[in-house]
């Protein structure tokens, strides 16, 4: 089994050789799929390279709504465990209207840092 190291290894040199090896000869009807592809690996990349620091914002973020700590020792599977577990009861608690009246400047905080970290990874271009 590869190691996060390994992994994150070969997503580098798949990504490289396919935007300099192989984008450059896709047929232009081609063209937007093949973007995609590399898009997709980069994303993957990024996300290796980032999840638990982007976990951690995110974990920061929701600590801060429901004055909890954010535990700066989770990583990997035990940190998006806990982000999820988090992520799951916003969602019930907007879906019930809980933030309908209290509450809502730090949701609209707390949802604006977790749109940031996720942008980090997706579409960091799109932070500025």
């Amino acid at each position: 089994m590869l190691s996060d190291a390994d992994a994150r290894g070969l997503l580098e040199i798949a990504a490289a050789t396919f935007r300099t090896d192989v984008l450059p000869h896709v047929a232009p009807e081609a063209r937007f799929k093949a973007l995609m592809v590399a898009n997709a690996l980069e994303i993957a990349q990024r996300e290796l390279k980032g999840l638990d620091a982007a976990g951690h914002s995110v974990l920061g973020a929701l600590a801060l709504l429901y004055g909890e700590d954010a535990d700066d020792g989770l990583a990997g599977d035990e940190l998006r465990h806990r982000v999820e577990a988090l992520e799951h009861r916003l969602c019930i608690e907007i879906a019930a209207g809980d933030f309908d009246h209290d509450g809502q400047e730090v949701l609209m905080d707390s949802l604006e840092a977790i749109v940031r970290a996720r942008l980090g990874i997706t579409n960091p271009k799109a932070l500025g």
